[in-house]
C-alpha cells in the first residue's frame, strides 16, 4: 500500500486524472458505436492493459526506459519490413501482422521507441559525441523508409514532423529545420504522384472528386448541435466509414454535443500545456528532448484526428489518442504517456 502511495505522490497526477477522462471517454464512444458491445468489450480491454503498462512503465528509471525502447525499436523495425513480404493486406496497404484474432500494427507502436532513442542521440551530440547525431539520423531515414514502403504517408509524417521538432528544441543548426521542411514537403510531392490513395484524398479535399467521408462528418457535427443527441442515439455512424477509430470525433460531436467536443479538446491541451510547463523545470536536456518529442506527437496526432474530422484538412487515418478505438493505437500512447510520466517522476529526478 505504501509502495501505491508512493507512486501516486511521485507522479504528474493531474496529467493521470486526464489520461484516465480520454480513456473513458472513449470506452463510452465505443459501446455507442456497436450495439452488439463487441467493439466496448475488445476496447475496455485494451485500455485496461494500456493502464496497467503506463503505470509500470512510469515506475522505471531512464536507463530501463532507454533499453526498453531499443529492444522495442529493434523488435518493431523488424517486423515492419517483415509484413511487407506477408499477404496480409487491408485497402491496399501493409501495415498489420495478424496475431490470432487480433491485428498489430508495429509502425504505431515504434513511435514511442523511436522518440527516446533519437532524444538519447540527439542530447549525447550536444555533450559532443557527434557520431550519435548521425546514428538518430540512419534510424530515421531506415523508420520512414519501411513506413512509406507499406504504404502509409501520415505516419511517415508525423515522426518525421516530431523527429525535426526534436532537434529544433535541441537547438541544432538552422539548416538541419530548414532541411527538415523540405524533406517533408518532398516527400509529400513524391507520395502524391506515386500513391494512389494519397492522390485522391487531397484531390477529393479540394473538392474535385467525392467527399463522402468528410460530409458524413460534418453532417454529424450539425446534427448532434450543443448538447448531442444522447450516447448511443446517432445515426450517421452507421454511415461513417471507420467510424469507431477515424471518426470518432464526429461520433462524439453527435452523441454528445459541441459541448462535450469542447470538453475532450481542452483535456488534450491541458495535457500538453502541464507537459510543456514540466518541460520549463527540466535542467537535463535528454529529459526535456524526450518530453518534447513524446508531446509533440500526442498533440500532433490529436490535431490531425481533430482536423480531418471537421473537414479542415485531407483524411489521414490517424486515431484519436485513448479515445479512437484500436489495440495498436491503445498500446502505442499508454507506452508515449509511460514513458513521459517517468520522465517527470519526482522519484527520477
Amino acid at each position: 500500500m505504501k509502495k501505491i502511495e508512493n507512486w501516486w505522490q511521485s507522479i504528474d497526477r493531474l496529467n493521470f486524472i486526464f489520461i484516465l477522462s480520454l480513456g473513458l471517454t472513449g470506452i463510452v464512444l465505443s459501446f455507442s458505436v456497436s450495439e452488439k458491445f463487441y467493439l466496448i468489450n475488445r476496447h475496455s480491454i485494451f485500455f485496461i492493459v494500456g493502464i496497467v503498462l503506463l503505470i509500470y512503465l512510469s515506475q522505471l528509471d531512464d536507463k530501463n526506459i532507454r533499453r526498453i525502447s531499443l529492444l522495442g525499436f529493434i523488435l518493431s523495425i523488424f517486423f515492419i519490413f517483415i509484413i511487407l513480404f506477408m499477404d496480409f493486406e487491408v485497402k491496399g496497404a501493409k501495415r498489420w501482422i495478424r496475431i490470432y484474432t487480433f491485428t498489430l500494427q508495429p509502425s504505431e507502436i515504434i513511435k514511442p521507441f523511436f522518440i527516446i532513442l533519437s532524444a538519447w542521440g540527439i542530447s549525447q551530440s550536444i555533450n559532443g559525441k557527434k557520431y550519435y547525431l548521425s546514428v538518430s539520423f540512419i534510424l530515421f531515414l531506415l523508420l520512414i523508409s519501411g513506413i512509406l514502403l507499406q504504404p502509409d504517408l501520415g505516419m511517415t509524417m508525423l515522426i518525421s514532423f516530431t523527429f525535426f521538432c526534436q532537434l529544433f528544441v535541441a537547438g541544432l543548426s538552422i539548416f538541419l529545420v530548414i532541411f527538415g521542411i523540405v524533406f517533408l514537403i518532398t516527400i509529400g510531392l513524391v507520395s502524391f504522384f506515386i500513391f494512389d490513395h494519397v492522390r485522391l484524398r487531397i484531390i477529393s479535399f479540394l473538392g474535385g472528386a467525392d467527399t463522402y467521408q468528410i460530409d458524413l462528418s460534418i453532417k454529424a457535427f450539425k446534427s448532434g448541435g450543443i448538447f448531442g443527441k444522447g450516447p448511443g442515439q446517432g445515426d450517421l455512424k452507421e454511415k461513417i466509414p471507420d467510424a469507431n477509430t477515424d471518426f470518432i470525433f464526429a461520433v462524439a460531436g453527435e452523441e454528445l454535443g459541441l459541448i462535450f467536443c469542447l470538453v475532450i479538446l481542452i483535456i488534450i491541451l491541458s495535457i500538453i500545456i502541464k507537459t510543456l510547463i514540466n518541460v520549463l523545470k527540466t535542467q537535463d536536456p535528454y529529459k526535456m528532448i524526450a518530453i518534447t518529442g513524446l508531446i509533440c506527437s500526442f498533440g500532433l496526432q490529436s490535431l490531425i484526428n481533430v482536423f480531418s474530422s471537421l473537414g479542415i484538412i485531407p483524411t489521414k487515418g490517424t486515431t484519436l489518442p485513448f479515445v479512437s478505438y484500436g489495440g495498436s493505437s491503445m498500446i502505442a500512447i499508454s507506452i508515449l504517456f509511460g514513458f513521459l510520466l517517468s520522465l517527470t517522476n519526482k522519484n527520477h529526478e
